[in-house]
């Protein structure tokens, strides 16, 4: 009797555990994070309906390689949550230097690059300062999006986040960040769109990015792979970006 107790014990907690982890890509569509806060020309909503050159990017791409693809409502920080957990399987566009966690690196795996982007300093009006490395930033307030990790970024005096664009340079003109760090085409239009009294500070690094997969897909980076080589050579990879790019 006692055995058998033992026995159902040990079925009922193993199911519990298989129940527990989450369902691979593989059994349904692939699920990319769009914020609702506004990270155009990148990633935005609008009337609900994701956009940008990323989500276009992402849809290429899956398409090609013949896979479906969902999208949900979460924030950076909320996406970056629900991948570790396999709840989110995919995004676009990253690069494995914004993730140096060791259970980050533990679940996931990344396509051959799609494209770069050039990420730069920005200042308050009038405000700015030399900054030859991030060493520089000691005693400085350094503002950026929630849930993005920086180069460097173990130097800087305090970390400010905010979690679009607009909010980061809204830091700097509110005066609770001493600089910047944003992706130029994005910081430019939320620059120009607000018409914020900040300026361009010199640049920090470029990056070449790349679809970042859940681990549990990593059996179709041939595919992907595939598919991002085709959508380079033919051109459409430049057309999504230069396409949205004029848009904002």
């Amino acid at each position: 009797m006692l055995g058998q107790m033992k026995l159902k014990c040990f079925l009922t907690a193993a199911l519990s555990a298989v129940l527990a982890v989450p369902a691979l890509a593989e059994d349904g569509p692939w699920v990319m994070p769009v914020p609702t806060d506004n990270l155009a020309p990148f990633k935005h909503r609008k009337n609900g309906k994701p956009g940008g050159i990323e989500v276009e990017i992402a849809k290429a791409i899956t398409e090609e390689a013949g896979v479906d693809l969902e999208f949900t409502p979460l924030s950076v920080g909320q996406g970056r949550k629900a991948f570790a957990k396999g709840q989110v399987t995919v995004d676009c566009c990253l690069n494995p230097i914004w993730f140096p966690d060791e259970q980050d690196k533990a679940v996931q795996v990344f396509s051959a690059p799609v494209y770069s982007l050039m990420e730069i300093w920005f200042f308050p009006k009038r405000k700015s300062f030399p900054i030859r490395s991030t060493k520089d930033l000691k005693d400085k307030r350094v503002a950026g999006i929630e849930g993005f990790h920086y180069p460097g970024e173990e130097d800087f005096g305090q970390r400010v986040n905010g979690k679009t664009v607009s909010d980061v340079l809204n830091l700097l003109t509110n005066g609770q960040a001493d600089v910047a760090v944003l992706e130029r085409h994005a910081a430019r239009h939320a620059i120009e769109k607000q018409l914020l009294d900040v300026e361009f500070g010199p640049y920090y690094y470029d990056v070449k990015v790349s679809l970042r997969l859940h681990k549990s897909l990593e059996k179709w980076l041939p595919k992907i792979n595939l598919a991002v080589d085709e959508l380079k050579t033919s051109g459409q990879i430049d057309r999504i970006i230069k396409e949205n790019s004029a848009k904002y």
